[in-house]
């Protein structure tokens, strides 16, 4: 809407930092699931960041908490198991032998897309999908924020904020907006995929941003090291949990500072 438009660019712009924490994918799918990240080359194990992920959320005054979800429809194409039905698509030698995590070209049917090919993961509506039932999730208020990606049967999507191939926006952006979020804090599940990928897209949707390494999983180092590296020249800060606190108290404290000095500007140019 117009008003949440107006107050957003208010919120942006304004000396008063609103953080929030983008909690990504911390399901079972990618702890217990066909995708937990102990099978992947990393081999670690992912529920490692629900307590750091948890702690943070107790003990941090974020004005705003999101949980992204991956959610995919059973016949989705980021699955191994539905190559041979999309087959028709690929793009090259249609019969070519292709493992689980190979990277194919879709040419349809909706766009032209590299896609990995992951084994099935986050099937909507199953136990899978769940949350993780140790991660703390606050109850329902307007500032608790859930996300639901990668629903399009045809497009994968890793970031929170759209799919991969930018056709898509998730509403996540837009509920940052209405309530005047500046700074974003991402953890979760994989630094070099989900986490990543919303980092980035925060940095590019005008949000200070932080990653929180040591409240994030990685799948292969080979992928995570150099996707750090590309956050870090792109402007994204990777920072460690402990530090989180004193970043938004330092933020407040300044926002504080300002409003004394001018407040006692305007008093002594009333006494002049």
């Amino acid at each position: 809407s117009a008003v949440a438009t107006v107050n957003a660019s208010k919120g942006r712009n304004s000396s008063k930092p609103i953080s929030a924490l983008i909690v990504v994918d911390v399901q079972n799918c990618f702890i217990t699931g066909n995708l937990a990240l102990s099978k992947t080359p990393a081999r670690q194990d992912g529920a490692k960041v629900v307590p750091i992920i948890n702690d943070l959320i107790r003990n941090v005054p974020f004005h705003v908490i999101a949980y992204s979800h991956d959610w995919h429809p059973r016949n989705h194409i980021s699955f191994f198991e539905n190559l041979n039905s999309r087959r028709k698509y690929l793009k090259g030698n249609q019969n070519q032998v292709i493992n689980m995590y190979d990277e194919v070209t879709y040419t349809g049917p909706k766009v032209e897309t590299k896609q990995i090919l992951w084994p099935s993961h986050c099937i909507q509506d199953t136990e899978d999908a769940a949350l993780h039932k140790d991660l703390y999730v606050p109850s329902a208020s307007d500032n608790v924020i859930h996300i639901q990606k990668g629903i399009d049967p045809d497009i994968d999507s890793y970031s929170a904020f759209t799919d991969n191939n930018r056709v898509q926006k998730t509403d996540l952006d837009k509920k940052l907006q209405e309530r005047n979020v500046t700074h974003v804090f991402v953890a979760g599940l994989a630094v070099d995929y989900c986490v990543g990928g919303t980092a980035l897209d925060a940095l590019n949707l005008n949000y200070t941003t932080y990653l929180i390494e040591d409240a994030s999983g990685i799948i292969d180092f080979n992928v995570a090291k150099p996707q750090l590296d590309y956050l870090k020249q792109q402007g994204v800060k990777v920072i460690q949990a402990n530090e989180v606190k004193a970043l938004i108290s330092s933020g407040s404290n300044k926002c504080f500072s300002s409003i004394l000095v001018v407040s006692i500007s305007l008093f002594i140019l009333l006494l002049l």
